[in-house]
């Protein structure tokens, strides 16, 4: 796996292609669903969304079940398209058999004991996908990032009235720092984009499904 893992990693579409006709037949379905799930939690990127595609199709060439859990933060399989904050993937998953009200369990990998102790702190145990994208809304919206009110000092025209050619220098770590706000305000405005694109599907929250 570590092997395909590291061809996924250099989107070498075709040595990973030859590789898995050459090792597929290892592979379980178990296995196979490990394999999906360690590609998208760690190397997805939704700019190279086409590649992961048929990365996918080639994995799940013989339907293979796309309802299952993980042992991550997202319970299921399909929650991992909510993680990553894709609409592409998540629609991709469903075109491939993923059910969007499939339920899952965020304690299905822990043993009794830890389980009895959660609960004791949590209202439910069980969550949908569509549950699982509220979960991460509000634990984006609760989080204190300190980011700062933005400076406007010195910027006297709104950014698409500057010319293009006109520079100025900061330092890395600042740029960072913007970086990662655009990244959040990106995720925040699309996650909240793809919890109304999941209802609109068909999907509902586990008490909905009782």
């Amino acid at each position: 796996m570590e092997n395909l893992l590291e061809l996924i990693s250099n989107r070498d579409l075709t040595e990973f292609i030859a590789e898995w006709n050459n090792s597929k037949g290892d592979f379980d379905e178990a296995q196979k669903q490990e394999l999906l799930t360690q590609i998208i939690a760690y190397h997805y990127d939704e700019k190279d969304f086409d590649f992961f595609c048929k990365v996918m199709d080639v994995i799940t060439e013989d339907n293979m079940n796309l309802d299952f859990h993980i042992e991550h933060w997202a319970p299921t399989f399909l929650c991992l398209a909510v993680h990553v904050v894709s609409q592409n993937l998540f629609d991709y998953l469903l075109s491939k058999g993923a059910g969007i009200n499939f339920i899952g369990d965020p304690y299905a990998f822990e043993d009794d004991e830890y389980i009895r102790t959660e609960l004791k702190l949590e209202d439910r145990r069980y969550a949908t996908c569509l549950d699982f994208a509220e979960l991460k809304l509000r634990d984006m919206m609760g989080a204190d990032y300190h980011y700062q009110k933005p400076d406007w000092t010195g910027i006297d025209a709104p950014w698409a009235e500057i010319d293009a050619s006109e520079e100025i220098t900061v330092s890395k770590r600042f740029y960072a720092y913007l970086v990662e706000q655009s990244q959040y305000l990106y995720e925040l405005i699309h996650l909240n984009l793809l919890i109304e694109h999941i209802r609109k599907s068909g999907g509902k929250g586990y008490n909905d499904l009782q």
